[in-house]
């Protein structure tokens, strides 16, 4: 929702599903802020922030950390005054872009940063550019449509030929499906609904929705993958499991 709300904003957004790919994707060329959760998973130890911050020229970038309801910078390890920002959840789409709009702009233009206490020295609040101006700019949005029109499978089977990779976001009756791909895998999966899927079940249960709408949101992928098997398999097995259960005694229909 996030990304789509700053797409939509104007900027370009580079999304990653994990602290892995944020890393990669941030010391592969250094964005102008980063949005994040506080939690993430797969993270034990150090915050990633802090691991980034450990890198030359990667400390000075603002973050703007998405907190509970009652949270504040305080509870934020590693927070700078002066330059990170906190964004209170559940929070209004123009909240969102007024805090980006400022740490974007502070990132820009070092007067912006308010002089506190231990706050770092302005002169170091920029960033150095990308060695090629569009080296990190990716459109936010590169695939968008409705399952009646492209079935899941077959869009599953031209994002592993063009070995992409990214967030399959799909809405429909049943819930929100997310799928996670790493240059064309589905390396996770997770639906958000009643009944809460993740893993191979989520990918499987995605798979029977016929009525729906999709997003494809570009981005590296860092972390493990949790589903260990080919596109080709999951649908060869995905089919197995339906024909199953049409089968007489397989309880289906």
């Amino acid at each position: 929702m996030a990304a789509t709300i700053l797409g939509q904003a104007g900027y370009l957004v580079n999304v990653a599903g994990d602290a892995q790919g944020a890393l990669a994707s941030a010391v592969k060329a250094a964005p102008r802020a980063i949005l994040s959760t506080v939690t993430l998973p797969a993270v034990d130890g150090r915050p990633w922030w802090e691991r980034l911050r450990g890198i030359i020229d990667a400390r000075v970038i603002p973050f703007v950390f998405l907190i509970g309801p009652s949270g504040t910078p305080a509870d934020v390890r590693g927070f700078i005054h002066g330059l990170d920002e906190c964004l209170a959840k559940p929070f209004r789409v123009e909240d969102l872009a007024e805090v980006v709009r400022t740490v974007v702009a502070r990132s820009s233009d070092p007067t912006d940063a308010p002089a506190e206490a231990g706050a770092l020295d302005p002169r170091r609040l920029t960033p150095p550019p990308p060695s090629r101006p569009s080296q990190w700019l990716r459109p936010l949005l590169a695939l968008r449509g409705v399952l009646s029109e492209i079935g899941l499978p077959s869009l599953l089977v031209m994002l592993e030929m063009e070995r992409k990779s990214g967030i399959l976001v799909i809405e429909a009756d049943p819930g929100t499906a997310r799928l996670f791909l790493r240059k064309g895998r589905v390396i996770r999966a997770e639906i958000e609904a009643s009944a809460p899927l993740t893993g191979v079940a989520a990918v499987y249960t995605a798979l029977a929705w016929s009525d729906g709408q999709f997003e494809f949101l570009i981005g590296d992928l860092g972390g493990v993958d949790e589903i260990q098997a080919s596109t080709t398999f999951l649908l060869m097995e995905n089919a197995r499991r339906v024909d199953e259960a049409k089968a007489p005694g397989g309880g289906g229909s």
